[in-house]
């Protein structure tokens, strides 16, 4: 009874648009050091915080004064994203919490103006909540554009506590995941490893929740095939994501216990 739950599940899943994450580490359960989170090429006064998270083991707990949070994600231009994440405050005296100051920018990496997404994203209004709150918007990619620079900032006499971040594609068509690229994925149910074989030039891989949350992630050098130890994970539906030289591949799978 079990297993058959997890394949209508899985084929739930599978019949739904799925939207990839472009946010490395989005919810901060990876940590190179106790203040500097793995993914984050800007983590200014970001600590690594288990009492406030949102979801998870951990959040970033960034004191302000004024302190950036952010990292480079690529896009394509014309296509729509949403950007989301969760945010709560702690405010004392004429603090003004936290806000979002983004930015598009082209191929050489120069700042893009964008008038119909400029004063959404550069700066936002003032967040401030003492409960997790969710900051989202949709967006379209100017033309020009080759990445999108995610910063957020947190203010004087304020601390914020960050977790969650989402920036996908709004993705709203079926998924033929066969024509991505023929790869195999096994066993299915998996229970203390995962096989990935039949890939081109893996450079990076993600074991991720259905949230986004990632739980495993090594990095390769052009192997076709690879194992994944999975016995750790509870039992659930997983997405793999494999970073090649030239595309993103993500697949789905289950993990059952014997």
């Amino acid at each position: 009874m079990k297993r058959a739950i997890f394949f209508v599940l899985l084929t739930i899943v599978s019949l739904l648009s799925f939207a990839q994450n472009l946010v490395i580490n989005p919810g901060f359960e990876t940590w190179e050091k106790s203040n500097k989170p793995a993914g984050w090429t800007t983590a200014q006064n970001c600590l690594k915080d288990s009492d406030n998270i949102k979801s998870g083991s951990y959040s970033c707990r960034q004191d302000g004064g004024t302190k950036y949070l952010g990292q480079s994600l690529s896009i394509v231009p014309g296509k729509r994203y949403r950007l989301s994440f969760f945010y709560k405050t702690v405010i004392t005296g004429s603090g003004n919490g936290c806000r979002t100051w983004c930015y598009w920018k082209d191929a050489e990496g120069n700042n893009l103006t964008d008038v119909s997404t400029d004063d959404i994203l550069r700066p936002s209004k003032y967040l401030k909540s003492d409960r997790w709150q969710q900051f989202s918007v949709d967006l379209a990619a100017p033309a020009g554009a080759s990445s999108f620079y995610l910063e957020v900032r947190t203010y004087q006499n304020s601390v914020t506590y960050f977790d969650d971040f989402r920036f996908e594609e709004n993705v709203t068509t079926f998924v033929n995941m066969e024509k991505i690229q023929n790869i195999r994925i096994y066993p299915d149910p998996a229970h203390d490893y995962l096989i990935v074989s039949n890939i081109t030039d893996a450079q990076q891989i993600y074991i991720q929740s259905l949230t986004g949350t990632i739980l495993w992630s090594s990095s390769f050098s052009g192997e076709q095939t690879v194992t994944i130890p999975v016995s750790k994970l509870a039992d659930g539906i997983y997405i793999v994501r494999i970073l090649t030289s030239d595309k993103t591949i993500t697949r789905k799978f289950i993990r059952e216990a014997y």
